[in-house]
């Protein structure tokens, strides 16, 4: 459900070639004011090259920020993939056994007193037969792969107890 992350990393290291090249600019701006010109203008043009120096470390800034956000986009998203993908292993590991119990138990009167369940000859014990039961019927389904439902279904099987 969640795409690649390649394009955002990319775009993160651009924008951090751009904040260097920015940077740099604006140092290249400041060196320029050590001019040998002296007047009133002289003083105007070299704090006008102050204050785009300025601008441009602003800029660069900026850009170094916008890039850390991106790359902390970027780890969240890789971090919830990978949180899916092990609820999604772990929930549907217990539904296919919970479905498999269920459409394959054999309910049988045993001494004409207990009710005993068989799986392929063997006995169940019932709690787990009506934990499989109760299984399939709050999931009747499994959530689409790679789905953020997968972790709303790990929280119903933890609080359950499955």
């Amino acid at each position: 459900m969640y795409g690649d992350m390649t394009p955002p990393s990319r775009d993160s290291e651009a924008m951090r070639v751009l904040a260097t090249d920015t940077r740099e600019r604006g140092v290249q701006l400041a060196a320029a004011v050590g001019t040998t010109w002296v007047s009133s203008a002289a003083a105007k043009y070299s704090q006008s090259l102050v204050d785009r120096s300025h601008d441009f470390s602003v800029a660069a800034q900026a850009l170094d920020e916008a890039a850390d956000a991106l790359d902390a986009h970027v780890r969240s998203v890789e971090e919830l993939k990978r949180a899916i993908l092990a609820a999604e292993a772990f929930v549907s590991d217990r539904w296919h056994d919970a479905t498999r119990l269920v459409g394959n138990v054999v309910e049988s009167v045993e001494s004409g007193v207990a009710t005993v369940f068989h799986f392929f000859g063997a006995a169940v014990p019932d709690y787990l037969v009506h934990q499989a039961h109760d299984i399939v019927h709050t999931l009747p389904a499994l959530p689409t792969p790679g789905s953020k439902d997968w972790l709303d279904a790990l929280d119903t099987f933890h609080r359950r107890g499955w």
